[in-house]
């Protein structure tokens, strides 16, 4: 099959790690509330907070829940791509020299060309700059992403687990004060 232009372009999709890691620890060390109406720690006492409070409060945390869970399928995504591209550079390095394939101009648009060299190929490092490589250096770069990746992906995880449990606890605080305010 035809592998296109072995270059890599991940810069806005792949490089979402730094800019998402950032978003989920801000989210992290930020708590809205803490859930325990007994916590001396600092956070809301959410029996001492009016319906309508409570119900803010759960938007704000649904809200960061959709965030992180956006987060979540961006990191995906990058990982996803560069497996492929790794699976692709596995398979690129047994090609021959001059084989004919076509190379990708758009998304559906291709011109027909050949491999003039298999032992180097450019990789998109960010930032619209390239890094020569040969190709197993190509295919150990991607398979370095994806275990960073996979690290920010256990992140975002642990905080959107974390804001759905403050959520459910918003809405159920929210839930016992309209049943009392209802007998």
């Amino acid at each position: 099959g035809a592998y296109g232009l072995l270059f890599f372009f991940f810069r806005a999709r792949s490089c979402l790690a730094c800019p998402l890691l950032r978003c989920v620890l801000s989210h992290q060390d930020r708590s809205v509330v803490s859930m325990s109406s007994q916590d001396g720690g600092g956070g809301l006492n959410l029996g001492a907070l009016s319906p309508d409070q409570l119900k803010q409060v759960a938007d704000q945390l649904a809200q960061e829940s959709q965030r992180l869970t956006e987060s979540f399928e961006g990191l995906q995504s990058a990982i996803n791509k560069y497996n492929r591209s790794a699976s692709t550079l596995k398979k690129f390095k047994d090609e021959s020299e001059g084989k004919e394939m076509l190379v990708p101009l758009t998304s559906s648009m291709y011109v027909r060309g050949s491999l003039e060299e298999t032992s180097k190929i450019l990789v998109d490092i960010g930032t619209g700059y390239y890094v020569e490589k040969s190709v197993e250096g190509g295919t150990d770069f991607c398979e370095r992403k994806v275990v960073l990746l996979k690290e920010h992906l256990q992140k975002v995880v642990d905080a959107l687990q974390q804001k759905q449990q403050q959520e459910q606890q918003v809405r159920t605080a929210l839930a016992q004060k309209q049943a009392q305010a209802a007998a």
